[in-house]
């Protein structure tokens, strides 16, 4: 009798834990790692959080340059130049990722500026894309 409660606990916990495994993978999926928050942040070469900090909303593009460096990437639309100092880098990185869950939230880190060269926004915050 004792051999039939081992099986049939066998039978019902591994579905069980398997379920559990699953799902608690899945919510890790673009999740905040609290142990490494910028895993999954590429960072512009010399970006750091705390100098971005030091952007205000009265500076030019020759002065945010001047602190932060050349940003990752730049666009220029019709109105707008945008500079990112962060990306997402799950989307740029190759195959040689040092964890099993391969896409966490990342921090972003955007200027956005006018013709004339002026800030006209400033983005940052945690992205779960």
């Amino acid at each position: 009798m004792k051999h039939l409660y081992k099986i049939l606990s066998l039978i019902i916990i591994a579905p069980i834990l398997s379920l559990v495994f699953i799902v608690g993978a899945g919510s890790l999926i673009e999740g905040y790692n609290v142990f490494s928050p910028y895993i999954d942040t590429e960072f512009a070469e010399n970006y750091t959080p705390e100098k971005f900090d030091l952007i205000q909303m009265d500076l030019n593009e020759k002065e945010v340059l001047k602190i932060l460096g050349e940003p990752l990437k730049k666009n220029t639309w019709k109105n707008e130049t945008v500079f990112y100092y962060t990306l997402d880098a799950f989307l740029s990185r190759s195959s040689d990722c040092k964890y099993l869950i391969r896409d966490f939230a990342w921090y972003r880190s955007v200027i956005y500026f006018n013709k004339q060269g002026k800030i006209t926004r400033i983005d940052k915050g945690w992205s779960y894309d």
